[in-house]
């Protein structure tokens, strides 16, 4: 960290300037319908990696585009459920395993701090973005351009070209009332808005999903796009909590423009404000972050010249951690002719996308377009993200562990370090912590402050948590899992209960992510275990659904991405989420249709069939087929019955489902999904149906209506009206069958 405090001013230059339930009823259409092509676009890109306008001009040009609905081809399958695999759009995974595994570990990204001088925002806001600074910069950390070399503990060097920052505001003053807020963690209420929101206004689903061909494993298991985004509004969580470091400010950017008056007292001032002043962090954020300093020069109004020479004050007064950003104050439009679309933030949170969801509605009936930015500024941009993480950050980061690693954590690791430890645990001395009282937790000795819920950042405590999350950020797994392991003991005596639970949670995450773990049937016992501590602690102790959810998702997603008998434990615990009620209505479909794809990625033995999951992974496409025609999306619907179809086909040598039920169950709600994608359309109801199937929904759904539901948390009726959440412990043995009973 450099500070500006201990040096002589200098002067600068003196020429600077200023759901529900679908009724179907019998009709009959006409005999052929035009089968529909596949259409080449994925929803999974459409969705989750371009702007909302992008999103709706590529959909709105793919609809009018589409010849026919899927009515055609689901009529062919009526009498059988054996499909052919050639035929089906879902032969290309939206969400293959390192795809959802590079997900999860860029989620866990360093959180840099913005901190921009007001000319600087001024700059900004004649480019047309109203946030200021930090709204200019933010996507660009989201992937950083080219290849970044990290060391590990052991000194050993590795690459990676999917590393990624995020930069949050400092400035709270700029940000709405209602996001300064301080919430411990964003609301499941608000996840499942966005998820109605994104579901609801995709007209045409089908026409977007893309059929790819076979990657050398068989056809894949079903994975709805929707999944992508349920999980990257889960885990875009900028609240900041004593209890984890991971959106603690690892650096810090102060920022400046060419037209300050005061260049360097400004940096000073900016400097104050960000340690001492009302721009410092929580008593629980470790202070001693890096800064980074940075001169944004104005190509268009301010003279090269005298930017550099204050460039070269600036960096012999605060060190090399400086950089010069030149950019144009002019604003871009797409008649430019070095124009680039302004790129959209990947990890938003679920308030964000409501909003930018609303302002974009806004600007189509405004008929308003989307920013742009000369590609100068692009590149100018990009240089310095990469500058920023790769020759300041990464290197403090590293050196943080190693210090904290030698000077903490392999004292506690060794013998006397295991003495010291029980010596203050059950004896009171041993280290010269404080004393609290043990009625409310804490115990004899203990660092934990449990009036106020939190270690000091200087407790040895709260320096191996943050050890150990730098060490997960610079994808150090084993020395990350070392870590949790040897600390969540100390919070499980302190009674720290949010602090046991997440490490008891990052504990099994940075196992699973870490490729020399065996996750052998004898070796998931401690997984579970530790998933199971994690996701009760943080329920029943703490009150805390979004992180018990965050827990059990994490773990279904590394287990699934095992394979083996990790795909049985992967289904077990999705199956929990919904047995706990943590997700809404849409969120509940997405977990049945991860349920599916944990069983059908289970292999048999030596390449036969016993062994697999085949026949459940149907029966969970089957639910989530149900659940989407109840939610208005024949479409939707339609895709999960095909998956059921290929699931069937694997195992059912005569394409028939052995219980009758199941299978006049599945041919009623083949015919419902044809009824509804026409009704939809608009099209005569006194047409005629080619299918010979006899409607009989209203026996069947009522039978399976028949099952018990859990209460969820999220509330009955529509998600959008939900009743704030609570947490609740859910009975075993007198609520009836469980949700996942198919009767």
């Amino acid at each position: 960290m450099t500070s500006p405090d201990d040096v002589t001013p200098v002067k600068p230059p003196p020429s600077f300037s200023p759901g529900a339930a679908l009724n179907v009823s019998k009709a009959r259409y006409p005999e052929k319908i035009q089968t529909s092509q596949p259409v080449i676009s994925s929803l999974s890109e459409s969705i989750l990696g371009d702007s909302p306008a992008d999103r709706r001009a590529s959909l709105s040009s793919e609809f009018s585009s589409r010849p026919a609905s899927p009515n055609g081809r689901l009529s062919h399958s009526t009498s059988q459920l054996s499909r052919s695999g050639a035929l089906s759009p879902l032969g290309f995974q939206v969400d293959t395993s390192d795809d959802i595994r590079s997900l999860i570990i860029r989620a866990f990204s360093p959180v840099i701090g913005v901190y921009a001088s007001p000319d600087t925002d001024a700059l900004v806001h004649q480019k047309g973005f109203k946030n200021g600074f930090n709204e200019l910069i933010r996507p660009f950390g989201d992937k950083i351009t080219g290849k970044i070399v990290i060391r590990d503990s052991v000194g050993s060097s590795r690459t990676w070209e999917d590393y990624g920052v995020r930069f949050v505001d400092l400035d709270v003053k700029k940000k709405p009332p209602e996001a300064s807020k301080a919430e411990p963690v964003p609301s499941l209420i608000q996840i499942e808005q966005v998820l109605d929101r994104h579901v609801h206004s995709i007209d045409d689903p089908l026409a977007s999903w893309t059929r790819g061909g076979d990657t050398g494993h068989g056809h894949q298991p079903l994975a709805s796009p929707f999944y992508k985004l349920f999980l990257k509004r889960l885990l875009s969580t900028t609240y900041p909590a004593p209890h984890e470091t991971f959106v603690h400010p690892v650096a810090c950017v102060i920022a400046i423009s060419s037209h300050t008056p005061s260049p360097l007292e400004s940096l000073r001032q900016l400097y104050a404000q960000t340690s001492q002043g009302d721009k410092r962090p929580p008593q629980w954020v470790y202070p001693e972050y890096l800064r980074y300093y940075v001169l944004v020069h104005d190509e268009d109004r301010d003279d090269i010249t005298q930017s550099t020479a204050l460039f070269d004050q600036m960096k012999r007064h605060f060190g090399l951690h400086c950089h010069m950003l030149r950019l144009r104050s002019n604003q871009c439009v797409l008649t430019d002719d070095d124009s680039t679309q302004f790129p959209s933030c990947e990890w938003l949170t679920p308030s964000e996308d409501l909003s930018e969801l609303g302002e974009q509605e806004t600007l189509i009936d405004v008929g308003t377009e989307g920013s742009y930015l000369f590609e100068s500024d692009v590149t100018a941009i990009k240089a310095f993200v990469r500058e920023l993480v790769a020759q300041s950050v990464i290197p403090h980061m590293e050196n943080r562990v190693a210090a904290w690693n030698d000077q903490v954590a392999s004292r506690r690791r060794g013998l006397s370090g295991r003495f010291m430890s029980m010596s203050r645990r059950w004896a009171g001395f041993g280290t010269g912590s404080r004393s609290s009282g043990g009625a409310y937790g804490g115990g004899s000795g203990s660092n934990y402050d449990p009036l106020q819920g939190f270690y000091k950042p200087d407790a040895p405590e709260a320096i191996l948590r943050k050890l150990a999350d730098y060490a997960f950020m610079l994808r150090d797994w084993k020395l990350a899992s070392s870590t949790y392991e040897l600390v969540k003991g100390d919070y499980a005596h302190d009674k720290a209960w949010r602090y046991q639970a997440g490490a008891h949670e990052m504990c099994a995450v940075s196992t699973l992510l870490n490729p020399l773990a065996s996750t052998t049937k004898t070796k998931l016992d401690p997984i579970d275990q530790l998933l199971d501590t994690a996701s009760y602690s943080y329920l029943t102790r703490c009150s805390d659904a979004q992180n018990a959810l965050r827990t059990l998702v994490l773990g279904v997603e590394l287990l699934k991405s095992r394979g083996g008998s990790a795909s049985d434990a992967a289904a077990r615990w999705a199956i929990r989420i919904l047995d706990m009620g943590l997700v809404g209505d849409i969120g509940r479909i997405l977990i049945s249709e991860r349920v599916s794809a944990c069983y059908a990625s289970k292999t048999g033995s030596g390449g036969a069939k016993w062994g697999t999951r085949r026949r459940k992974a149907g029966m969970w496409t089957v639910l989530a087929a149900d659940s989407w025609l109840k939610q208005g999306k024949p479409n939707l619907a339609s895709i999960c019955l095909e998956e059921s179809d290929r699931l069937y086909g694997d195992v059912v040598d005569d394409g028939k489902v052995p219980l009758p039920d199941i299978q006049r169950f599945v041919n009623n709600l083949r015919n419902a999904v044809q009824i509804g994608y026409l009704e939809s359309q608009g099209i005569n109801d006194e047409a005629e149906v080619s299918s010979p199937i006899e409607l009989d929904t209203e026996e069947t759904s009522e039978k399976l209506d028949k099952r018990s539901h859990r209460k969820s948390l999220i509330g009955g009726g529509n998600p959008l009206e939900a009743a704030p959440l609570t947490v609740t412990r859910l009975k075993s043995d007198d609520e009836g069958p469980r949700n996942d009973d198919f009767e």
